[in-house]
């Protein structure tokens, strides 16, 4: 049986939490096995698509006042607000066994896993068969709408609404694919958080559900962290072995931490003229 290093780094910043997805994604590229990690954000953060600019985007000053941490992603797609929630990541070689294929072929495979984690909690789960389309914009809003507001090929969906978030990127052979699995509501606060136009919050309402609204009740991060391996161990038929980050790679991941996703100038996005201002709140 392949046995995949499982990881649970727990609630983290903005910047750390991207800065250890690239360090595992850096060592996928090198030979290193394939990683589940899963992991929680404190304080909560908005995480931008790799091609949008945080000034456009986002109302910063919201932001901060909100406490909410502001971090670009390696990955693309468009905004998210973490907050409650859990973040799973997969990192791996591109061809590595049920994970092979095109971008396409291997988010359906790992939506597979997330669907059987979610079976297993009792929410009856399907997967989108083909993306949904937004409401057609009249003007720039199309920009600001929230990744919850649509719903992509393969994504998990649960009473037709959209359940978990994920983006993919590929890197010298490797990939990392990481998304949001949502335990409440708080995600619906992004709309008070976006610069521009910002779309109705009914709407992003009616697309988007979590688990406690499927299943009525609260639910734990550490509930669904369990379902979430097992759904992963039994889909793809992998030993999951716990490993924690090493002393290495906590020191590369502060390194990037430091001069990358702690950075206000990557923050604000390509092509952002001038001295940034998406720098993270303090807690």
């Amino acid at each position: 049986m392949p046995t995949w290093r499982s990881i649970d780094t727990g609630p983290a910043t903005g910047a750390h939490n991207m800065a250890v997805d690239e360090v595992l994604l850096e060592a996928a590229a090198a030979g290193a096995p394939p990683v589940l990690r899963l992991y929680g954000w404190r304080p909560p953060a908005v995480t931008l698509g790799y091609g949008q600019r945080a000034a456009r985007e986002i109302d910063l000053a919201a932001c901060r006042a909100a406490g909410v941490d502001v971090v670009r992603r390696v990955t693309g797609g468009r905004a998210v607000l973490h907050w409650n929630e859990l973040t799973y990541s997969v990192i791996c070689h591109e061809e590595e066994e049920g994970l092979a294929g095109t971008v396409e072929e291997s988010h359906r495979h790992i939506a597979g896993c997330l669907a059987a984690g979610m079976r297993d909690l009792g929410v009856p789960v399907e997967l989108e068969r083909g993306a949904r389309r937004r409401r057609r914009a009249t003007n720039e809003s199309a920009l600001h709408h929230p990744c919850f507001a649509s719903t992509a090929r393969w994504e998990v969906t649960a009473n037709g609404r959209k359940l978990i978030g994920s983006a993919q990127r590929r890197v010298r052979g490797a990939l990392l694919q990481h998304g949001s699995v949502l335990l409440g509501p708080e995600h619906l606060g992004l709309v008070d958080l976006l610069a521009g136009p910002p779309p109705e919050a009914a709407d992003l309402a009616a697309s988007s559900t979590d688990l406690s609204a499927c299943l009525g009740r609260p639910v734990s991060y550490g509930e669904v962290a369990g379902h979430v391996v097992e759904g992963f161990r039994r889909q793809l038929a992998v030993e999951l072995r716990p490993q924690p980050l090493t002393a290495e790679e906590l020191a590369r991941a502060r390194d990037l931490e430091r001069d990358k996703y702690g950075d206000p100038d990557f923050t604000a996005g390509p092509g952002a003229a001038g001295p940034a201002r998406a720098a993270p709140s303090s807690p």
